[in-house]
């Protein structure tokens, strides 16, 4: 017989903190750089200084961003340590609100399981708004839980951290108005929820809700409602069917592995209960661990509204359902599925929990193999991604622009965003990185101010030197705007490449400076 006790805080704690701190060291090992599309530095260069909006996006997340280098060193790894403290937070939101449903000793293995799946494993190693998602959704739905159960202060103060929570939801990504509209149908279904309705504390929730959103309101409002049209960009008009497909397996691909490791080892140990074949009884759990229990399945509801009502917009043509987005969708799908197999094979139970915790430390263990076997792969087959010398380049750019111009101080940088941002990040923090030119419609937006009076770079990324070329499109954006205002239009090009262990093949990547002086005038 196995114990059927859940687990202390401490060890759950202690079983989360290790596996994110594991996946964070896989990260940095197996990726030389923070990821393909400059996302991560896009972030950083948002966060100084901390506004109210983005050209692209609302701001919560680079406000993150920025408090966590506010205290610690600015490099890749505390980068990848931010993204792996977020599903940290993420993963504890879910085990509490495991609590609120009264799951007891599966709580915990809620989010625990979670860690098996790729959306809080290496699809969380890219922080932006997608992954930030991970924090912030689950203790949505926990507070909204709370909100209703609890009554006097307590349910006070839980209906003021919803709004604020639910607001910073808003603030991550517009994306997420469809996960709050999700919640009205568990509202209204469970009785519970109706007569939470009756009572002032969810239009508390609501008041400190449109309270917070207000100052981002009046900001994208000021600035020609910029995030909202990046955000209507994202959908045609008409439905796009391979959109549409591809979301919709998209969850079931990304919660997979863990899907099937409980289900299928909960199989097993059902199957040496009753002695029914393995196979069949597998099958029975993988197809109902999905079912509702009854019309007023809040935890049903909560678990795929998100998906649904994604799903709807993408058939309604409203939106083009990047498979990204998926990745916050099924912050309560383990909680369903433990509920559900409790349910259908309850003596199984003891058994396969004791048998998912056997493997969780040797699954980490293969996960960090898996990291050294990944970077040893990048180093040796000489993949262009793990070679491009950001950090390297960074350092050099800035340390050859002040050897060029000694005694003055480089004020701005422009050009390829947002790879530009890697001087801010890697060799002159809180530098001001500019989204293109420095008189566009999107560094006005950020308020670089009269950029003519600080020295300056527009900054061009072309790429290995095996395949680089001497006119890409930021050169010439570059050379148009500076010959349109008469200043030099001749860059100062720079060679470099990585080395040391990590990189014994030496690949040198191009980058072309153009100087922008301050004493020079349109």
């Amino acid at each position: 017989m196995y114990p059927l006790a859940a687990p202390s805080t401490r060890r759950v704690l202690g079983w989360l903190a290790g596996a994110c701190v594991v996946w964070a060291f896989a990260a940095w090992l197996g990726n030389a750089n923070l990821d393909g599309y400059h996302d991560m530095l896009e972030n950083y260069a948002w966060s100084q200084p901390l506004r109210w909006g983005t050209h692209k996006h609302p701001p919560f997340f680079s406000w993150v961003v920025g408090l966590w280098f506010a205290v610690f060193a600015q490099n890749d790894f505390n980068y990848r340590l931010l993204s792996y403290a977020n599903v940290f937070v993420g993963l504890a939101g879910v085990w509490v609100l495991g609590r609120r449903l009264k799951l007891g000793a599966l709580a915990p293995w809620g989010a625990l399981l979670l860690l098996w799946s790729f959306p809080y494993t290496n699809l969380a190693g890219k922080f932006n708004a997608n992954s930030q998602l991970l924090s912030l959704w689950p203790w949505a739905a926990t507070l909204l839980l709370a909100s209703w159960q609890q009554r006097g202060w307590r349910g006070a103060g839980a209906s003021v951290a919803l709004g604020l929570v639910s607001a910073a939801c808003m603030l991550s990504k517009y994306f997420s108005g469809l996960f709050l509209a999700g919640f009205l149908l568990p509202v209204f279904l469970h009785a519970e929820g109706r007569r939470w309705l009756a009572t002032p504390r969810p239009y508390l929730a609501l008041a400190v809700f449109g309270l917070m959103l207000w100052p981002h309101l009046a900001w994208v409002a000021s600035h020609d409602w910029a995030p909202l049209h990046y955000a209507m960009e994202q959908g045609g008009g008409a439905t796009s069917w391979g959109y549409v497909a591809r979301f919709t397996f998209a969850p079931v691909f990304y919660w997979l592995p863990a899907w099937l490791a409980l289900c299928l080892v909960w199989a097993r140990a059902q199957a040496r209960v009753d002695g029914t074949p393995w196979a069949r009884e597998a099958a029975r759990l993988l197809l109902r661990s999905w079912l509702p229990q009854g019309r007023d399945d809040v935890l049903f509801w909560l678990a795929c509204m998100p998906w649904v009502l994604a799903l709807g917009f993408g058939v309604a043509g409203i939106a083009e359902l990047s498979v990204p987005w998926a990745i916050p969708i099924g912050y309560a799908f383990s909680l369903l599925w433990l509920r559900n197999l409790r349910r259908l094979a309850p003596a199984a139970e003891a058994a396969a929990l004791h048998h998912l915790a056997r493997a969780w430390w040797p699954v980490l263990a293969l996960i960090l193999a898996l990291s050294v076997v990944f970077a040893l792969s990048n180093a040796l087959r000489g993949n262009e991604g793990y070679y491009r010398p950001t950090q390297e380049a960074a350092r050099a750019i800035v340390r050859d622009w002040q050897q060029r111009h000694p005694g003055e101080r480089l004020g701005w940088v422009g050009g390829d965003w947002a790879g530009n941002a890697m001087l801010a990040f890697y060799a002159q923090p809180h530098l001001l990185t500019v989204p293109g030119l420095p008189d566009s419609k999107e560094a006005r937006m950020l308020g670089v101010g009269p950029w003519q009076a600080r020295d300056g770079v527009l900054l061009c990324l072309r790429g290995p030197l095996s395949t680089a070329q001497d006119a890409t499109d930021c050169d010439r954006q570059a050379r148009q705007w500076l010959a349109a205002r008469g200043r030099p239009t001749q860059p100062h090009v720079l060679q470099v490449a990585r080395s040391g262990w990590r990189f014994p093949r030496a690949q040198p990547w191009v980058y072309a400076v153009y100087d922008v002086d301050a004493d020079a005038r349109p």
